[in-house]
């Protein structure tokens, strides 16, 4: 590709050049047949008897790390960050994701390397999950956005909702939460920090990838009644699970998995802690998990060397319930992004990175012998 293109602003190209320039620089799969430049993608797949096909559709746009200059102008990790969304809810429902289509929304003043590099971080991201790019389209929009669906494939018996979690089955968290608005606060906000929790953090907003290994195999082994990944932030994917599954939850804020780099920022913005799970990004999972199945749990993660928490346990009683830091049991608020309610001007994450209230009520009266 001459150097000339690249720098050529997308006003400045054809739609077709633009999708030319595109499909040559992508892979084809063994199960794409004929390859690139249909009408439609024909992929070859064959779905067994007990197999069922998932399906997904997320939009992403700029993410966090390029707009905050972490990745010296190389835009590989917004489209890292578009497939890696859209494949994040596949995983939690058990699935494989297989295909791939992106549709890109691009203002004419984006330089054509922009896009380029875009497309070959989603097509890195695809690989990295097992998956190929199918199909896709391009449309002029005043900003940058890409759609991304993905189609994937489980066993009926492996696939996993949000509404089957059962009384007395045990909260589990991956990984670590927080990193994301962690991160966020602290490079925009100049925060003096270490070499080393900033290396932490830059890495956090760069790869915001879901537990994809350790996804599959969970859901192979058939150990959790219910999933639902954490991209709504941890409140409000507790509030999700609960409500489809007809249960309520009590949790242990002191149980909540936050790495040690994003303690360090919730001390330096002297907030509460559990603050900094309250948004999505950090791309991690949510199940409920039988207790006589925890161990099997355990074993899976330490044989992906991924770790995995215990957070508090489903409840009969609808309510979300928060043993706190100060051991009260008082009622967990549903803190979320809420972009179509929010009034104009509001920033959900700047909130975040100051006081705000978490708890509501004490809960009064309750057996909470029975979920100690």
């Amino acid at each position: 590709m001459e150097e000339c293109m690249l720098d050529k602003i997308l006003d400045e190209i054809s739609e077709k050049e633009i999708v030319q320039e595109i499909t040559q620089l992508l892979e084809t799969s063994d199960l794409l047949l004929d390859g690139f430049g249909h009408d439609s993608a024909f992929i070859d797949i064959t779905i067994g008897e007990d197999d069922i096909l998932l399906m997904n559709t997320d939009r992403s746009g700029i993410n966090i790390a390029y707009t905050l200059g972490l990745t010296d102008g190389n835009a590989e990790c917004v489209g890292d960050f578009g497939v890696s969304h859209a494949v994040s809810d596949i995983v939690a429902s058990g699935g494989k994701p297989l295909a791939i289509t992106i549709a890109l929304l691009l203002p004419g003043s984006l330089k054509f390397n922009f896009v380029k590099q875009v497309m070959i971080g989603a097509q890195k991201a695809a690989k990295k999950y097992g998956a190929f790019l199918a199909a896709g389209d391009t449309k002029k929009n005043s900003t940058f956005a890409m759609v991304v669906t993905v189609a994937g494939k489980a066993q009926k018996t492996e696939r996993l909702t949000r509404s089957k979690a059962k009384k007395g089955d045990l909260l589990i968290v991956t990984g670590h939460l927080g990193t994301m608005l962690s991160g966020r606060f602290a490079f925009k906000k100049n925060i003096c920090i270490s070499k080393e929790t900033e290396k932490i953090l830059k890495h956090a907003l760069i790869y915001q990838n879901p537990p994809y290994e350790l996804g599959l195999k969970l859901a192979r082994a058939k150990v959790a009644n219910a999933c639902t990944d954490i991209s709504d932030g941890l409140a409000s994917s507790i509030y999700n699970l609960c409500n489809a599954s007809g249960v309520g939850a009590i949790i242990d804020e002191t149980k909540i998995p936050l790495h040690s780099a994003s303690l360090d920022i919730a001390n330096k913005l002297n907030i509460r802690p559990m603050q900094l799970t309250l948004t999505g990004g950090d791309w991690q999972y949510l199940y409920s998990i039988p207790k006589e199945n925890i161990d099997i749990a355990h074993q899976i993660a330490q044989e992906c060397n991924y770790n995995i928490t215990i957070i508090g346990q489903i409840i009969e009683e609808r309510h979300v319930i928060a043993k706190t830091l100060e051991q009260d049991y008082k009622i967990l608020k549903r803190i979320e992004n809420d972009r179509f309610s929010n009034p104009s001007g509001y920033s959900f994450f700047d909130t975040l990175g100051s006081k705000i209230e978490l708890f509501g009520e004490n809960v009064e009266l309750y057996c909470l012998k029975d979920h100690e």
